[in-house]
């Protein structure tokens, strides 16, 4: 039998969408494409963009947000 899958390479292991069955000792071909991560680069940077301004800049340093945090939840642990 002849199939075709499409799916991506995650860095440990190459996913296939939508999942393929496969049997022990059956033969598998792999070819594969180099695609542009541009459209990963978009969304990475329209996401970067909508945070800009969540948390409005009071002159505070990091620390002095992070000391707020802990003293408001310390009650809560």
């Amino acid at each position: 039998m002849i199939a075709t899958a499409k799916g991506f390479f995650d860095g440990q292991q190459i996913v296939l969408d939508p999942p393929v069955r496969l049997e022990a000792g059956q033969e598998v071909v792999v070819a594969y494409a180099i695609a542009s991560s541009a459209k990963s680069k978009e969304t990475k940077s329209k996401i970067v963009d909508s945070l800009i301004g969540a948390i409005p800049n009071t002159g505070k340093a990091l620390d002095d947000y992070r000391s707020e945090r802990l003293e408001k939840y310390a009650d809560n642990a």
